[in-house]
């Protein structure tokens, strides 16, 4: 699957230094970064299945705009924190981190219009039909209500 960002475009989105190194100290350990940012596509993919085209099973060649810029900002967030590891060690990064996937969260029930996660299904109205095998539940009393 291909992530939602390229390593060029998270250089780009970060501040100068911020990405690893590799062993010679002068060039960016590209095969680290490649792996942080398929981490974090695959923990939004988790949180947002429906960024996954049904037919090719990868992600979609256009995302909803008014979406598109956040997720791949958060992509660049939840790989930034994969690499530097600062989520285990500062509690600002901590709170950034929850903020980030608490937005995701947000973005897949308006994507959705409010309906998300396992078990949640739309409603709708059922109609007692007797010729249809649906018998009238309700019962109503007459008489004052207080």
């Amino acid at each position: 699957m291909r992530t939602l960002l390229t390593v060029g475009q998270l250089e780009e989105r970060l501040p100068a230094a911020t990405l690893p190194l590799a062993e010679d100290g002068e060039t960016l350990d590209t095969a680290r970064v490649e792996i942080a940012l398929a981490d974090a596509t695959g923990i939004i993919v988790a949180q947002l299945p429906w960024l996954l085209d049904e037919e090719t099973g990868d992600i979609r060649d256009v995302i909803p705009p008014q979406f598109d810029a956040a997720i791949r900002s958060f992509c660049a967030d939840i790989a930034r924190h994969k690499l530097t590891d600062t989520v285990s060690s500062s509690e600002d990064e901590r709170e950034w981190f929850k903020t980030t996937m608490s937005l995701i969260e947000k973005i897949d029930k308006e994507y959705k219009g409010g309906l998300s996660g396992p078990g949640l299904q739309e409603s709708f109205v059922v109609e007692a039909d007797e010729s249809q095998g649906i018998p009238e539940t309700r019962f109503f009393k007459k008489g004052r209500l207080f």
